[in-house]
C-alpha cells in the first residue's frame, strides 16, 4: 500500500505572498532535506520584512532592523521555529503546490510523534496563509483560527476514521482538544 503524505491546505489569498512562501518553504526543505541546516543570519535574508514581524526575537539573538512581535503565549520565536522545521521535526519536507485556490504543503513524517503540525501552520501564517484543513497521519481536521497566532483542530469524519473505536482517538481529541465534527 502507497503511503499518502501528511499535507496542510489553506486558501491563496494572495499571489505574492503564496509565492515568496513557496520559496522560503523549498530553501527549508532544501535545508531539512540535506541535513545541512543554514545560520539564522541566512534566514532574516530570506523571509521578507511582512513574514518577520510575525515572530519575536530575544534581546541576545540576530535579528532584522525592523518592529517585531512582543513576546506572549501565543507567537512563536523565530529562532525556534526556523530551528524546528530545518532540523527537529521529524519529517520530510516535500512539495508546495497550488490546487485550484488552494496552496497545500506535503510532508512525509519519519515516525509518530514527529513534532507535530504547529510549526508549519504558523510558518504558514506568517505569509498570511491560513491553514484551512490538516492531514496530520493520525486524522484530518479543519481547522478554526481563534485569533492571528491561535488556532482549534476539528476532526473531520472520513471513511478511514469513522471505524476507528472511540477509544483510539480521545487521547488524540485531549491532546489536541479536537471536537468531533
Amino acid at each position: 500500500m502507497e503511503h499518502k503524505p501528511e499535507y496542510i491546505e489553506f486558501p491563496i489569498g494572495n499571489e505574492v505572498k503564496f509565492n515568496d512562501m513557496k520559496n522560503v518553504y523549498e530553501l527549508i526543505a532544501q535545508a531539512k532535506n540535506s541535513g545541512e541546516p543554514k545560520p539564522e543570519e541566512y534566514w532574516l535574508k530570506v523571509f521578507p520584512e511582512y513574514s518577520l514581524r510575525h515572530f519575536y526575537f530575544l534581546d541576545n539573538d540576530v535579528k532584522p532592523e525592523l518592529v517585531t512581535a512582543k513576546r506572549d503565549n501565543n507567537n512563536w520565536h523565530f529562532s525556534a521555529m526556523i530551528d524546528l522545521l530545518q532540523t527537529d521535526l521529524e519529517v520530510e519536507l516535500m512539495e508546495c503546490k497550488r490546487i485550484g485556490n488552494k496552496g497545500r504543503i506535503e510532508f512525509s513524517a519519519y515516525s509518530y510523534p514527529y513534532g507535530g503540525i504547529t510549526g508549519l501552520t504558523i510558518f504558514l501564517n506568517s505569509f498570511d496563509c491560513k491553514a484551512s484543513e490538516i492531514d496530520e497521519g493520525g486524522g484530518v481536521y479543519s481547522v478554526h483560527w481563534n485569533s492571528d497566532c491561535d488556532f482549534k483542530l476539528n476532526e473531520i469524519v472520513t471513511s478511514v476514521n469513522s471505524n476507528l473505536p472511540k477509544m483510539e482517538r480521545t487521547w488524540w481529541q485531549k491532546l489536541f482538544g479536537v471536537n468531533k465534527l
